[in-house]
């Protein structure tokens, strides 16, 4: 079969890599000229990073089958990641059981109850009855109103904005569940994302197939209710039986033809919010921690991830610092300049570590996303799209699909498989 792909992020080349390694026609189209989607790489004075960060967590499974499939498993590591919490000018350890006992801005009665959620949290696996529940007012119930103010609050309301207490419990519970059942490890790929593109691509290239960067698609051509290929620039038509589109929902129902209008409206239903990224190579530390949640009035972001303290990739990286801002695209800092919200990142470092001298930056990088996150208020269960499109030969692979899980390359994978699994079952 002939197989068109759209989108060469996780999902498109893990579709493209398990179709062409059953002996199919396929090729994958990408807008930008670099393939990677959310896992695209950059280069920081000779040190090729993740431009957003990344980890592994030790049930992703997904993630692991395609490295064993790729020869690359042996090249997992596992280790201790140091969490901290910086409060109100303070920073606290936030790594172990013994952390949290001693957290000082939650009464101590609170943080028992926090100890005893997060280890429930660990351990349930029934959720779709927490997706008609709305976040703020379940946790409060469970850990006390001030535990939530202190640690839950500015995680919502920074990262969803205007949506934060429509939030559904169920999407919280699993960001929970998923960090919890690692026990304290998270992991990484030595080489990270820019190993694992490139060994995608040779493998996808090695099977006849082909990949084409800054080649945007440009509609999904279809003929009596079935694909019949993907219109490119200047009208091209790739010609295929089974179109594969990984785009975000709102961005694939653009593409889909006149007689699907009442399923593009359902994926235009999908609101998501955008991320912007300030990703920093230092000469000095900022902190011990990998990861460090921020509530503190004079800041504007509920978090660092300081990447190196979790993965020092080579003598050369120094220090890799991401801080991330998760915004709807039409308000600050989406809307700002590149220089406006370096500027504000950089003096944000400045006032958690206060010995950071400008002289400390060896190089830095700001990358934007429009669709990094799809919002999940209560019920969204119910609302979300029928994935199985009303076009024969159309298959979409899209993060809001995983829900209540949040978007994780390993979840990404196992639909993906999952989606060529399909293709094959049906055929032609």
């Amino acid at each position: 079969m002939r197989i068109g792909i759209i989108g060469s992020g996780i999902s498109g080349l893990a579709t493209a890599f398990a179709l062409a390694r059953s002996g199919h026609h396929v090729e994958v189209f990408e807008r930008d000229e670099a393939v990677g989607g959310l896992i695209a790489t950059c280069d920081l004075a000779g040190t090729r990073v993740e431009r957003y960060y990344h980890f592994l967590c030790g049930g992703d499974d997904g993630y692991f089958g395609l490295c064993r499939d790729l020869d690359l498993a042996g090249r997992l590591v596992f280790r201790k990641a140091r969490t901290g919490f910086y409060y109100e000018g303070v920073e606290y350890p936030f790594s172990t059981a013994l952390d949290l006992l001693r957290f000082a801005p939650i009464p101590f009665s609170q943080r028992l109850r926090f100890g005893v959620f997060a280890l429930e949290s660990r351990t349930r696996q029934e959720w779709r009855q927490l997706d008609e529940i709305v976040a703020k007012p379940w946790l409060i119930d469970r850990i006390g109103r001030q535990a939530y103010e202190v640690v839950w609050e500015p995680l919502l309301a920074m990262k969803f904005g205007d949506s934060h207490d429509r939030i559904s419990a169920a999407w919280v519970w699993h960001r929970l569940h998923r960090v919890a059942r690692s026990r304290g490890k998270l992991g990484y790929l030595r080489g990270g994302s820019g190993l694992l593109l490139d060994t995608l691509s040779a493998a996808i290239h090695a099977q006849g197939g082909a990949i084409h960067a800054g080649r945007p698609a440009r509609a999904i051509a279809a003929t009596s209710g079935r694909v019949r290929g993907i219109v490119l620039d200047g009208g091209e038509v790739f010609e295929c039986e089974h179109v594969v589109s990984t785009l975000p929902l709102p961005v694939t129902a653009d593409l889909l033809p006149e007689e699907c209008r009442t399923y593009a409206e359902s994926l235009r239903q999908v609101a998501y919010i955008g991320v912007v990224c300030a990703t920093f190579k230092l000469d000095r530390p900022v902190t011990r921690n990998f990861w460090l949640n921020v509530h503190d009035s004079r800041l504007p972001f509920n978090g660092i991830i300081e990447y190196t303290n979790l993965n020092p990739i080579d003598a050369k990286a120094g220090h890799i610092v991401y801080v991330p801002y998760y915004v709807a695209t039409d308000r600050a800092p989406y809307t700002e300049d590149d220089a406006t919200v370096f500027r504000r990142s950089w003096q944000t470092l400045q006032t958690i570590q206060p010995g950071l001298r400008d002289e400390s930056i060896v190089a830095y990088g700001l990358f934007r996303a429009p669709y990094a996150q799809a919002i999940c208020p209560t019920g969204f269960l119910n609302t979300l799209p029928d994935v199985h499109a009303p076009l024969e030969g159309l298959h979409l692979v899209d993060s809001t699909f995983l829900y209540p899980e949040d978007r994780t390359q390993s979840g990404l994978i196992l639909r993906a498989r999952a989606c060529a699994e399909g293709i094959e079952r049906h055929g032609a």
